[in-house]
């Protein structure tokens, strides 16, 4: 179960990035630096879980290596 977390942040965090361009559209700074935020602490975690835990799958390689 462990192994399928940091997956799920990661999706998360793909699904944060419309939410938080509507909130600086909308100049609604503060609740897009809240998001922001939130993005930033769900990658911490989630790299901390994939480490951790060996919780490195396929997908965490593809993921990674197109933000690089």
């Amino acid at each position: 179960m462990l192994k399928k977390i940091p997956n799920i942040l990661s999706i998360v965090r793909i699904f944060l990035i419309p939410i938080i361009l509507k909130f600086i559209f909308d100049d609604n700074y503060i609740l897009a630096l809240i998001m922001l935020t939130v993005s930033g602490l769900t990658d911490v975690v989630d790299g901390y879980i994939a480490r951790h835990f060996d919780a490195i799958t396929d997908f965490r390689k593809t993921n990674r290596s197109s933000c690089r």
